[in-house]
């Protein structure tokens, strides 16, 4: 690094220094001239001398061809600014989506030895239960029985009220084992992480607050540490904060020790094998890998159908597996990501074409000049360094344009990625990025620069000719200009069709009947303090009391509670997947045992939400406590279980053995996803037992439902000042924002397929307007023997038009390959659908015949005359 400063130094001071060195050479001189060394002052053999010690010639050139380029890039400012811009979009498209590639896919994870990390997981594949938690006793066996890991933590999220001398909150809490964090190789931010003292039934209630919540509640507090919270009734410790790291599987805000946690500290949770509730992390030994780790599970699982055969049952096929916690965490987002990656990359191809084209445009111009230089010594070699310089340069600019545009558009990217994992936080300009876009930009460079150096062929005799161009360099340069067109056609009709089938799978699936009608629907959830509301009667109480405040008040139109809104929790939110049985109907042993999700409903909920009623009735106020238990099931439901028969009056029992009858059957609510079918639900009445489950308010008001959140706040508080309200959204808020990750990704890949084709289609009129002007004089006598018009633009539209139509020949075997990479993506559409690809052709057709029309009329209008003179 030295030497390189002391030949920057040497070659700024170059005048100096060599007039240092000319006057010590002329001090000896004489002594020289004594010897026979007449030649020592000569000024070539001095400038040799000086480059032979100080070792700066290659600088010097470099220093030269940047000078002559940026006068020439200056004398052509129109070209310039179009190169830069073509390339910034490309780059900058780039380089932001590449910081999202790296933040999320490629970046080290945050963690010790993050390689080794894995979750477990346990499925019944035969019963469709693909997602079940892990019980206490079944977490003790793994750490006993697994060989291949040598630590293994659980992990589970609870929702509890916090109450410090402020506003009420629900905190979203991360119940974990003593070593979870040490499993993570975590270290505190503030404070202290928690030890096995922190685990035992007569420690102190402790938390430790994430960095977010943190940040967010308490304004980065340095004095966090030792303040108390209070929660389930208890007095809790702030013992720490957590470093800004990702969260898995959810972000949260506080955590906790497993026996401060009522439920998980609970006698029967810790007994019961079937209490699946918990995620389980766990770290691989030293030389283990998953491959070795699969295996030793599945020697695991076949212990426990071999010793708990009542709970791990042959016919449900219960097994155990892991994952990389780094493949875990980036599952949603990685083909989704890498697929916009790829758009990026042909948007900065179509870019580079382009600005290729632009540049051979120019080199027809510049032959001449050109070819005095190779006159007057310049090998070709030096002539092609030159102009990669240039284009070097060019896409160094475009670079740094683009870099820009990235930094700009990165927090957008960011939100849109944070739907999918908790690594979007790792998401910025590092200086991985930098570097990749240093990298692309001299590519780039490289790439669309030699494309014109190398396709250079000179006629020194023909190019010096005064009004004369080189046949050979012109016929080159138009197949070269024209396979480069269709090109650009190609990828841009590739990045269309990727755009058009989002587009059509966003409408198709925003046209879905989500089986409820949302307008004017206000959802409120309002979690009750488990532990002042201990049993269904002090539930059912606190809710009656609220309707009763809210129903008198002006503009409320209906009000139900439900067990959670449809389609909240941003598609995180699972079918509970409740086994069941049907009265009279044998039960297979061999064969999976059915399940269906459970909700709970009040009385005017299916009517205030408009869901039809198939057979049978609604619940009424009579559905309470003292009545028999009821269900409504779904028609899904009906459809599966009692094809030929109406179930109305069937009975069926979950797993307390307690049977219900069937009173009603209602039509199919989208609980979940709009793009996938409904699941089987069964729906238990909020006056029955269980029925604390309904804990969500749905309001329907006459006006803007958000101007009466405030009425109902101030009624909860009204009845207890220490119970928060949350989630208050609307119905159509909830369904628009479930569309919002295909609405996105639809919108991206549109601003690159529309950007791609506004870069094609100036490229494509560039090369029509070079073609004309190269046959203006062949133009000119056609118009003077009496040609029409319209005949010479016809020709000269139906030669743009060949290119182009080969080229969206070449893009229509490209799209219906590249278009299956995108079938997880869609919906309700084939990659293959004719009508995406019949209207795409025929937009693109119509932007080239523009394109090419423009500038073919233009040089219809010349004058023959004139146009004879020119030549």
């Amino acid at each position: 690094m030295s030497e390189f400063f002391r030949r920057i130094y040497f070659l700024l001071n170059r005048q100096r220094l060599e007039r240092e060195l000319a006057h010590d050479m002329a001090v000896h001189r004489e002594m020289m001239a004594s010897e026979g060394r007449k030649d020592f002052g000569n000024p070539t053999l001095l400038r040799e001398q000086s480059q032979e010690v100080w070792g700066w010639g290659w600088l010097e050139r470099l220093a030269q061809d940047v000078r002559y380029g940026l006068r020439i890039l200056r004398k052509n400012a129109g070209f310039t600014l179009v190169a830069i811009l073509a390339l910034g979009l490309g780059i900058g498209a780039n380089t932001a989506l590449f910081s999202v590639v790296y933040g999320v896919l490629l970046k080290p994870l945050p963690y010790a030895d993050g390689n080794q990390l894995v979750i477990l997981h346990q499925a019944f594949q035969k019963s469709g239960q693909n997602k079940m938690g892990f019980s206490v006793p079944e977490l003790q066996d793994y750490r006993h029985q697994a060989r291949s890991l040598s630590q293994v933590e659980e992990y589970h999220q609870m929702s509890f009220i916090l109450l410090d001398g402020h506003e009420p909150s629900q905190v979203r809490t991360g119940v974990v084992s003593a070593h979870f964090f040490d499993l993570l190789g975590i270290k505190p931010y503030l404070g202290r992480l928690f030890t096995d003292a922190d685990e035992t039934r007569s420690s102190d209630p402790v938390l430790v607050l994430s960095y977010g919540y943190w940040k967010k509640h308490y304004g980065g507090d340095p004095n966090i540490v030792g303040r108390h919270f209070r929660m389930n009734d208890k007095v809790h410790t702030v013992i720490g904060v957590l470093p800004p790291v990702p969260q898995y599987p959810r972000e949260n805000d506080v955590y906790m020790p497993t026996v401060a946690c009522p439920f998980r500290s609970d006698p029967m949770m810790q007994s019961d094998r079937n209490m699946h509730m918990m995620y389980a992390f766990a770290r691989l030994r030293p030389g283990q890998s998953l491959h070795s780790g699969n295996a030793d599970l599945a020697v695991v699982a076949s212990v426990f159908q071999r010793q708990y055969p009542e709970s791990y049952p042959a016919a449900r096929g219960f097994t155990s597996s892991m994952t990389g916690l780094r493949q875990q965490l980036t599952r949603d987002v990685r083909p989704m990501l890498l697929i916009l990656l790829g758009t990026a990359c042909l948007v900065l191809l179509i870019a580079c074409a382009n600005v290729a084209n632009l540049a051979l445009a120019r080199m027809m111009r510049r032959e001449t000049e050109l070819a005095v230089r190779a006159a007057l010594g310049a090998s070709r070699g030096r002539l092609v360094r030159q102009l990669l310089t240039e284009s070097t340069m060019l896409s160094l600019a475009g670079g740094v344009f683009g870099l820009l545009l990235a930094s700009n558009a990165l927090d957008l990217l960011v939100r849109f990625v944070a739907r999918y994992t908790t690594r979007a936080a790792e998401v910025s300009i590092s200086t991985p990025v930098l570097l990749f876009t240093l990298v692309v930009s001299v590519v780039t460079g490289l790439v669309f620069g030699s494309v014109p150096a190398f396709s250079q062929r000179l006629n020194l005799v023909n190019s010096l000719k005064e009004g004369s161009a080189s046949a050979t360099f012109r016929i080159d340069g138009n197949r070269l200009r024209n396979l480069l067109a269709m090109g650009q056609v190609a990828i841009s009709f590739v990045l269309l069709i990727g755009a058009g089938l989002m587009i059509r799978s966003f409408i198709r699936l925003q046209q879905v009947d989500p089986g409820y009608k949302g307008e004017n629907v206000l959802t409120v959830s309002v979690p009750l303090n488990f532990s002042k509301y201990k049993n269904d009667k002090d539930t059912l109480n606190f809710f009656v009391e609220l309707e009763q405040k809210l129903k008198g008040a002006p503009g409320v139109v209906g009000m139900a509670e439900y067990s959670g809104a449809p389609l909240a929790g941003r598609g995180l939110a699972q079918p509970s997947n409740a086994p069941f049985i049907i009265e009279n109907r044998p039960v297979d042993p061999q064969g999976a045992q059915p399940t269906v999700n459970v909700e709970y409903a009040s009385s005017e909920a299916f009517r205030l939400l408009g869901v039809p009623l198939i057979s049978g009735r609604y619940f009424t106020d009579h559905d309470n406590e003292n009545a028999p238990e009821v269900l409504i099931v779904s028609q899904s439901f009906a459809k599966h279980y009692f094809p030929n028969e109406d179930p109305v009056g069937k009975r069926i029992a979950g797993s307390d053995k307690k049977w219900s009858t069937i009173v009603g059957v209602v039509g199919d609510i989208k609980q979940f996803s709009l793009d996938r079918d409904a699941v089987d639900t069964a729906y238990v009445p909020s006056t029955q037992p269980g029925g604390m489950m309904a804990d969500t308010l749905l309001i329907r008001t006459a006006g803007d439902p958000w101007n009466y959140v405030s009425q109902v706040r101030k009624a909860v508080y009204s009845i207890d000042p220490e119970q928060p309200i949350t989630d208050v959204g609307t119905l159509d808020e909830l369904r628009n924002e479930s569309l919002t990750a295909t609405r996105l990704t639809s919108i991206l890949l549109a601003l690159f397929a529309a950007l791609a084709l506004a870069i094609a289609a100036t490229g494509l009129s560039g090369v029509t307007a070079l073609l004309v002007s190269q046959r203006t004089r062949e133009i000119g006598i056609r118009l003077a023997l009496g040609a029409q018009r319209s005949e010479v633009l016809r020709m000269v539209v139906q030669q743009s038009m060949r290119v182009i139509v080969l080229g969206l020949a070449a893009g229509i075997i490209c799209a219906l390959l590249a278009s299956r990479l995108m079938t997880a993506l869609l919906f309700r559409t084939a990659s293959t659908d004719p009508i995406t690809y019949v209207a795409v052709a025929l937009i693109l057709l119509f932007v080239a015949l523009v394109a090419s029309y423009i500038p073919a009329r233009r040089v219809t209008r010349v004058n023959p005359m004139i146009a004879l003179r020119s030549e």
